[in-house]
């Protein structure tokens, strides 16, 4: 950086770039100084190109943004996907889908898969079945559906995944950003509908060959496509929330010796935090920014930020019966500087209005953003909140409150876990410690969901 109102950057060995400095360069540029009110200029010399963007401190930031989107538009990592059953010794028994109790929003029947046991009254002795070898169905695609024997290979397919993505960040680099992770778990239930036939009984062979053809399923994350579609088709959700976990917590506290965790309590108890999703009309990328009310001014501000967030994991371990479920999820995103910007003067604006109160338990809606650029925000706000730690883990319930698009509020409540570690930088050097925490992490997980068994 040369002065106050100018960036420079090299970008001579980014080829990438090419959308900004090849032939039809100039309109593109064009396009990001209408969109970020920045100045662009592009100098090629012989030897190297440099871009330098000028403007106040908020106009720069917005420039970069949408030239970092544009090449991530170009760099798609697709997300890791699969659905993993607890236990994988039942090789020559048979699973079922079982209606769950809980309702539907739209009416849709769901169901979770349990174990036939010998004991269960609905057990049939099953034909002849071979043996099960996991090894004949790896190869399908999608090859999302495993077992816990195998979860050493999904997590190394995840490693890979992790390092090209870090390599590639790497390798785009301009403005010197780290791309920062979020690992958590969340306990719930995989809940299964609209399948063929889902009052058959089925094989661990079935389970290994379903595929997801929903648009809410996620297909072709984890294996290379050779057009083999034999298997049954499933779509799945996961709901979040357990009732078993709130109810029997009084056991995990007890084995697990997790203790009150306690934080400076706010003195108001309507202003949990608040968290307002949006996507900018200038760019298809998902931006999230986290209010916080400062008592000592007297107003809700910004303290986080992020941008380009991408889901690179999910992996739903499946129990198999009643008991819960649960999912590690590991997204991505970068943070922005909010100081001075537009969206902290949106949120001003909102606050400081005359009419700005509480509605229906929340302190922003989505239509309060109606004619900003962070039209159509989707608003979570806290409302209770318990934390419990380990000497390794932190656990929280929380309840939230959700407004979506069209201003409709819904309450959902919240289990999390996440490792002590997990908000420490992760970098291509640390990957493979990482990762090993995350295998011991949902084996700590998979033995707190026996005890509930």
């Amino acid at each position: 950086m040369t002065s106050m109102d100018e960036e420079i950057f090299d970008i001579t060995k980014n080829e990438r770039l090419s959308f900004v400095t090849g032939p039809r360069g100039s309109s593109k540029v064009r396009q990001f100084e209408n969109q970020s009110g920045a100045r662009i200029r592009v100098d090629s010399e012989p030897s190297n190109t440099m871009i330098r963007i000028f403007g106040n401190s908020s106009q720069r930031e917005e420039a970069k943004i949408l030239i970092r989107d544009t090449l991530e538009k170009t760099s798609f990592i697709p997300t890791v996907s699969y659905f993993i059953l607890s236990e994988s010794s039942f090789d020559n028994n048979r699973l079922k889908f079982v209606e769950a109790d809980e309702e539907s929003s739209n009416g849709r029947t769901r169901y979770f898969v349990k174990f036939i046991k010998d004991d269960d009254d609905e057990y049939n002795e099953p034909d002849e079945l071979d043996e099960v070898n996991i090894e004949d169905y790896l190869h399908i695609t999608p090859c999302q559906f495993n077992t816990f024997d195998k979860l050493d290979d999904c997590l190394d397919i995840l490693s890979s995944k992790l390092k090209s993505n870090f390599r590639q960040r790497s390798a785009d680099s301009l403005f010197s950003e780290k791309i920062i992770l979020k690992p958590r778990i969340f306990f719930g239930k995989v809940l299964f509908f609209e399948m063929d036939n889902p009052k058959d009984s089925f094989t661990l062979r079935d389970w290994y060959k379903f595929n997801v053809l929903s648009g809410r399923g996620r297909r072709g994350s984890t294996g290379e496509d050779n057009g083999n579609r034999d298997g049954k088709t499933v779509n799945v959700e996961f709901q979040q929330d357990s009732p078993q976990v709130y109810e029997d917590f009084k056991v995990l506290q007890q084995k697990f010796g997790f203790k009150v965790h306690h934080k400076r309590p706010s003195k108001d108890k309507t202003k949990g935090c608040v968290y307002i999703y949006y996507t900018p009309t200038s760019t298809n990328k998902k931006r999230k920014l986290k209010l916080r009310w400062d008592e000592d001014e007297n107003k809700w501000k910004v303290v986080n930020h992020s941008h380009s967030i991408n889901r690179l994991a999910n992996f739903d371990i499946v129990s198999g019966s009643k008991a819960p479920d649960f999912r590690f999820s590991l997204k991505t995103h970068y943070d922005l500087s909010s100081e001075g910007s537009k969206v902290e003067e949106i949120i001003n604006n909102i606050q400081f209005s005359n009419s700005f109160a509480e509605r229906d338990g929340m302190w922003f809606k989505s239509s309060d953003f109606s004619d900003t650029l962070m039209q159509k925000a989707v608003i979570r706000q806290v409302i209770e909140k318990k934390s419990f730690r380990n000497e390794s883990y932190h656990i929280t319930f929380a309840t939230i409150k959700h407004c979506d698009i069209n201003n409709r509020i819904s309450t959902q409540k919240l289990i999390t876990l996440k490792h002590h570690t997990w908000a420490q930088s992760v970098t291509l050097n640390n990957t493979e410690a990482f990762m090993n925490n995350v295998f011991d992490t949902l084996n700590y997980v998979q033995d707190m969901i026996s005890t509930l068994l």
